[in-house]
């Protein structure tokens, strides 16, 4: 109270005021609060209004919210010239603004002082809002959550106490664009920072939709680019200890994931025989090949998959977490929601937490957002949704007191007015604030120190309904280079490279700077530069805005103007870069192309993005590039332009066949058909047409199909197949190999006529249906290869014609030699033309059906694992799922761990679920129930019925289907063995009698037919021994056939069949009475098993010792037995083998 204002003077006066008037004021207030009720109200509003008081500000240099709370109280109840203020009404009001200030002095008391001081740069311009991307307002509750999820995916006591489930978790968040979800996010990922975590983000933009993957291949590349700076700053020790975990977790096909993931590169090992570009099929090349196998998009969708989840299973660990955030999820292709349903479900990483944003109110019950995160609620991720709604009133005056250095009750009056225009979306109030400023309706008053605002004028602004509109208007005022420069940017999506902007620059058209007219609308806060030259707009409202200033009727042309720019003066190289940039442009404004040789030169290039997209397995915009290149092209054009039309109209009918669009497929290839006039022009189209065949089950249609074609190309065939006509075909080609050395072969050229190399792809691509479904017809393709390539050289598919040849030879003419002899041959071929589309199905033949009649059972695991990484890097689906079938059942015949086998046997099968392998999945369930019963985790461990199958179902509907015969000759075998391991032998003889089928269906594979052998020839002799001498005779010939059988396998491959002999042996002379004998026997077998490394067979040896001892009265003996093999059948993780020694001999 510096001195009294008379109502003549202005505010402010002068600190001379005499003592004696600042008492006569203090008597005055005394007085006033001494009168009466009574006292005339007009007469008391007069007085007040008399005495004003100056703001204490004025006078001493008070922080100024300081002095308006003083003010505020002795001027209580008078108008204020700040556009409403509000009045305390209580002591608690003025507590709670005395306890702000104290606790945050820097906000309501100093700060606001310092940057508006006379000597500051800022006093002598126009004052800025600084609107902080670090503050939250109205989120706490949502914030908490997202901190709960973090813990619970960090701390493990957290993960329990919360109900556990799996390692990894997602957050949904969800709400209306503008309501701030970007940003929430984006503080909780700088907090995790700080607590150790390593973050990425991506955001997904239709605009830019090319890459396969976008927004999740963005944040899992800036993900390897954080672990490669993390590793280099933690020395060379981390660094080299994170390249060997990210190697071993990819292996070679970390190179493939490297080409989605550049940064990938940084943390690999350097391996020699990494697949090379070429490596991986004539896919990639621009130039597209007359003929290809194709790969369908769930199977190079679920290979990426499995690719990134090893890379997180290697990396990502709940002491060093990984936040990944991708925004926009409304606008995700279905393959990246693929991806984010299997990472979020996958119980191999542990310390995942996924966050994503998108638009609930664009994303109705048909989106296909809303089937993926239903599934994802199925699932086993914990999920926490969470939902932002608009800024309330309260959130909105946090805001504003914090923007404006104002205490909250002051900002109040601002807060309706803005909650009133913007209905509290954030970006909405944010741009409405930063509009009013512009506007001089909120201004920083140097005078007064304070924000003032005119409410009047604020309430009477016009504001559009949607933040859209109202930041087009906004944009409207900006400088005309700035506005022209947003246009331009905006074409192109949420961000472009600066590169780009300045090629669109070189043309002569252009007045304009781009780059340096989007310096202002960064300082505007509109745009913002990213990585040193990436613009990208602030939201992609603000996007939408700047494109909306381009006049509709004018869009075509202006991207055709930006489209033409781009092709003249990029260079070849930028070019490829940009290709798909500057494709867009130009078909975007295609409509306006009148020139018919620039529309062919667009076409050229449409075919270049397609070809691009396809190597990238971007099949949808691959499509559609392809497809608009094709509605350039005018009928002359397949005069003019042949090789570009049939390429165009190939590569589209292979898209649409990999896509699963078979009737679009089938007009594109007869206009194939209709335009060539010869067999060589049709030939790309046939190979098409015989694989969408074979994948619309039309099996019969697609044989005949392509014997017509090789017809054509010379090499015919019977219109029907006979067991002479095979083994004529057999004897044929058996001689004339006999004249050619191994040396010979292995020095076979390579052949040079295209004929003959478009012969053996064809006879390679009906090789799977032929044996399913024509199999009379197989041998006579596969030897025809053979001679195929002794006459005229070899190719990429000598190498399967080899591995086949070898099966028939040692499988069906059981020549195990010669069969050995071929497979290597094959595995040579292979190697000579360093192919991987061929890779899967010539290792398959070879180490599934060859190499165990010669080699140990267990030097087959590895190179068949390698088959099905392989087989999935290159598409070859079939022939993977196949080996990972003949895996489990080599590892379950060596004796490999029954729980860590099962572990892997769960995977397989998601896998052949995954990539439509059906069939194959049909018959790997015996071998899966077979293993969890010798874990102990069935009802009954004879019977192949629980978690995988019911093997009741199955048998009940034999007759059903033609094609249930190697699913039911599985499951007998399987059935037939654990019969006899459980001591049931009449059931295991009755089982065995039924699976007359088996020696057809298995012939060549050495897990089956070998084993059934063995376990048919011990069945008998136990039922003959069982029986007496009746039994002897009713068993013998079973007995000595296959005794014989084991020991010519025995001389073939000692260490797989020598001690399966020696137990056959074994049994035989305690069968006759050589006592002496079998102890010999029951010894042998049991040291070559283990010696061997054959578990399984070890314990069964010991089993049947201890049972001869039992038998004939050596208790003690027997029990040492059964003790020894109880402890084999532990190591091997049979359970239940375990409680039925316990149960039947303790």
């Amino acid at each position: 109270r510096e001195g009294r204002v008379s109502e003549d003077d202005h505010i402010g006066t002068s600190s001379s005021s005499s003592l004696d008037e600042v008492e006569e004021e203090i008597d005055d207030l005394a007085l006033y609060e001494q009168q009466s009720q009574h006292r005339n109200r007009g007469k008391r509003e007069r007085r007040r209004r008399r005495r004003r008081y100056a703001p204490l500000s004025e006078v001493s240099g008070l922080p100024s919210n300081l002095s308006d709370l003083v003010s505020d109280l002795l001027d209580a109840g008078a108008k204020g010239n700040d556009g409403g203020g509000t009045y305390y009404g209580s002591v608690e009001e003025v507590r709670d603004d005395l306890r702000l200030m104290l606790r945050r002095p820097d906000r309501f008391l100093f700060g606001l002082d310092d940057s508006y001081s006379p000597h500051s740069r800022r006093a002598t311009g126009i004052a800025q809002l600084e609107l902080s991307s670090k503050e939250l307002y109205g989120r706490v509750s949502e914030s908490s959550k997202l901190q709960e999820a973090y813990c619970r995916v960090v701390l493990p006591a957290y993960k329990a106490l919360s109900g556990g489930g799996n390692s990894s978790s997602i957050v949904l968040v969800s709400g209306y664009s503008g309501t701030g979800k970007s940003a929430l996010v984006c503080k909780a990922q700088a907090r995790f920072a700080e607590m150790g975590a390593r973050c990425a983000s991506g955001k997904f933009d239709p605009m830019q939709q090319v890459r396969p993957l976008s927004a999740v291949a963005t944040a899992l590349d800036e993900y390897c680019l954080v672990l490669a700076r993390n590793a280099a700053a933690n020395g060379p020790a981390a660094d080299r200890d994170l390249r060997k975990a990210v190697s071993a977790g990819l292996g070679e096909e970390g190179t493939i994931l490297a080409d989605l993931l550049p940064n990938l590169r940084e943390i690999l090992l350097p391996h020699p025989s990494s697949p090379r570009d070429d490596d991986l099929g004539d896919r990639r090349s621009p130039s597209p090949p007359s003929h290809r196998t194709l790969m369908s998009p769930e199977a190079q969708q679920h290979h990426l998959s499995r690719l990134i989840r090893r890379l997180l299973v290697a990396t990502c660990m709940r002491a060093r977490p990984v936040v990944l955030f991708l925004d926009d999820l409304q606008w995700a292709d279905e393959s990246s929601l693929e991806v984010i349903e299997t990472l979020v479900t996958d119980a191999q990483i542990e310390g995942l937490l996924l966050v994503v944003c998108y638009r609930d109110n664009e994303v109705g019950p048909d989106h296909p957002l809303t089937y993926r995160l239903e599934s994802i609620r199925r699932g086993n991720a914990t999920v926490t949704p969470i939902h932002i709604s608009n800024l309330d009133r309260e959130s909105v005056n946090a805001l504003l007191s914090d923007l404006l250095h104002l205490l909250p009750r002051k900002t109040r009056p601002l807060a309706d007015l803005v909650m009133q225009k913007t209905g509290g979306n954030a970006l909405f109030v944010e741009q409405f604030l930063t509009s009013l400023h512009d506007e001089g309706l909120l201004r920083f008053s140097l005078t007064g120190r304070r924000w003032e605002w005119d409410a009047e004028r604020i309430r009477s602004h016009d504001v559009p309904d949607t933040v859209v509109e109202f930041v087009r208007a906004k944009l409207l005022r900006l400088a005309p280079d700035v506005a022209e420069a947003l246009r331009v940017a905006a074409t192109f999506g949420t961000q472009c490279h600066e590169d780009v902007l300045r090629v669109v620059d070189k043309d002569p058209n252009r007045l304009i700077d781009t780059a340096a007219a989007l310096e202002e609308a960064i300082s505007e806060g509109l745009i913002a530069k990213v990585d040193g030259s990436v613009y990208k707009f602030a939201h992609d409202q603000i996007q939408s805005a700047a494109y909306l200033l381009i006049p509709e009727s004018d869009r075509e042309s202006f991207h055709l103007q930006i489209g033409r720019s781009l092709w003249q003066y990029l260079s070849t190289e930028d070019m490829e870069s940009y290709l798909f940039v500057m494709v867009d442009q130009l078909h975007r404004g295609s409509g306006l192309m009148t020139d018919n040789d620039e529309k062919s030169n667009l076409a050229q290039l449409s075919l270049l993005a397609g070809e691009k997209a396809l190597a990238m397995s971007a099949f949808l915009p691959a499509l559609a590039y392809l497809t608009a290149g094709i509605g350039l092209l005018a009928d002359d054009d397949w005069e003019r332009h042949r090789s570009l039309c049939f390429n165009l109209y190939n590569s589209c009918a292979e898209t649409e066949y990999i896509l699963g669009q078979f009737e679009g497929m089938e007009g594109r290839l007869n206009r194939i058909f209709e335009r060539a006039k010869s067999l060589r022009e049709k030939l790309r189209a046939y190979s098409t047409l015989v694989q969408s065949m074979i994948a619309q089950g039309q099996a019969m249609n697609a044989i005949d199909t392509a014997l017509l074609v090789l017809g054509h190309l010379g090499e015919h065939f019977p219109s029907a197949s006979s067991d002479m006509l095979v083994m004529k075909e057999l004897a044929t080609t058996q001689t004339i190999l006999k004249a050619w050395t191994q040396d010979q072969l292995l020095g076979l050229k390579v052949t040079e006529d295209e004929e003959k190399r478009e012969t053996m792809k064809f006879l390679n691509l009906i090789i799977s249906p032929t044996y399913t479904g024509k199999r009379a017809f197989f041998p006579l393709l596969i030897c025809r290869m053979v001679r195929i390539s002794l006459s005229h050289g070899i190719c990429n598919e000598t190498a399967t014609g080899f591995a086949f040849y070898g099966v028939i030879l040692s499988g069906f003419l059981r020549d195990l030699d010669g069969g050995y002899r071929y497979g290597k041959l094959a595995l040579a071929t292979l190697d000579k033309f360093e192919s991987k589309d061929l890779f899967a199905r010539t290792l398959c033949a070879v180490h599934g059906f060859i190499n165990n009649w010669k080699e140990p059972v267990q030097a087959s695991m590895a190179p068949l694992q390698k088959a099905v990484e392989v087989g999935l890097a290159v598409g070859d689906t079939e022939y993977a799922m196949l080996s990972a079938h003949l895996y489990t059942g080599t590892a379950l015949c060596s004796g490999y761990p029954l729980a860590s086998l099962y572990e892997e046997m769960k995977s397989y099968s998601k896998q052949m679920v995954e990539y439509k392998q059906h069939y194959i999945w049909s018959y790997n369930k015996p071998l899966r129930q077979a293993t969890l019963n010798l874990l102990g985790q069935s009802a009954d461990p004879v019977k192949l019925i629980g978690e995988e199958m019911d093997e009741n179902s199955l048998l009940e509907n034999s007759g059903a289907a033609e094609n249930q015969a190697v699913p039911i000759a599985v499951t007998l075998f399987y059935r037939m063995w654990l019969e006899y391991l459980f001591g049931n032998y009449e059931d295991a003889a009755a089982t065995a009698k039924k699976n007359k089928s088996i020696v057809i269906q298995f012939a060549g594979r050495f897990a089956v037919a070998c084993n059934h052998v063995f376990f048919d020839g011990l069945i008998a002799l136990a039922l003959a021994r069982k029986e007496g001498p009746e039994g002897a005779t009713k068993y013998a010939d079973k007995i000595q056939e296959t005794m014989m059988q084991m020991e010519a396998w025995a001389l073939s491959t000692s260490w797989n069949c020598q001690h399966k002999l020696e137990l056959m042996k074994a049994e035989h002379a305690y069968l006759v009475g050589d006592f002496s004998g079998a102890i010999s026997a029951y010894e042998a077998a049991a040291e070559i098993a283990s010696k061997n490394r054959f578990v399984h067979e070890e314990a069964l040896a010991l089993e049947r010792t201890g049972l001869f001892y039992l038998e004939t009265g050596d208790n003690i003996a027997a029990s040492g037995f059964f003790i020894r093999a109880k402890h084999c059948y532990e190591r091997w993780g049979a359970q239940s083998k375990v409680s039925h020694i316990q149960n039947q001999y303790f």
